[in-house]
């Protein structure tokens, strides 16, 4: 560490892409200008065995003017990983008993979404989820906020009749990563889960 508080790299990673590592924007940007100043990766045949796609996915069109919110993903305090055993808790699925879209006021009212209705959030690969919107200032007017921890719903159908006798979670909801949007981590493979562009309309 240096005296003023900031960390200094010493290591070159001589196997990364990048040497020492750079800020490169997501394959499905909301700022095209930040695209042309830090383009991702070129496409990447047999990567790991899988054919991997970065520029030509990025690079085929703005996607912001079709999908121009900000989709987030992430954890709620009671819930774990896929939810499966805390929403198999009816103590914990109490806190969250179902899958819901954290909102800013100002963004529904753009779309005609009230606090509770339910709403369709569409991504670029072309899938869609069905969720009860929840008014939140935690959100700005630009994006929207799921939970990754459910399950049982896809697409608007409820599928939780397919759970095993006996074993129906007490909370039930779709999956956020149905619309999570392309994209891959070039040195790890791990998917752009957390955060991406969609759409959204009232149901």
């Amino acid at each position: 560490m240096v005296p003023y508080g900031n960390a200094k790299a010493r290591a070159v990673v001589w196997t990364f892409p990048d040497r020492i590592p750079i800020h490169r924007e997501p394959l499905h940007s909301p700022r095209q200008d930040l695209v042309k100043e830090y383009p991702t990766y070129k496409d990447k045949p047999n990567h790991y065995r899988v054919d991997t796609r970065y520029a030509s996915v990025q690079d085929e069109k703005d996607w912001s003017k079709e999908f121009p919110v900000n989709l987030i993903t992430g954890r709620l305090v009671n819930m774990n990983g896929a939810g499966v055993e805390t929403r198999s808790s009816k103590y914990l699925a109490k806190l969250s008993p179902e899958m819901f879209c954290d909102i800013n006021p100002g963004l529904a009212a753009n779309h005609g979404i009230r606090n509770g209705d339910m709403m369709w959030i569409h991504s670029p690969e072309g899938s869609k989820i069905k969720v009860k919107a929840h008014f939140s200032y935690s959100v700005t007017e630009d994006r929207v906020f799921l939970p990754m921890h459910f399950a049982g719903y896809f697409q608007g159908k409820d599928l939780s009749a397919n759970y095993p006798k006996g074993h129906k979670p007490y909370a039930v909801g779709e999956s956020a990563n149905t619309v999570t949007n392309y994209g891959y981590d070039i040195v790890t493979q791990l998917p752009e889960t957390k955060g991406g562009l969609c759409r959204i309309e009232k149901a």
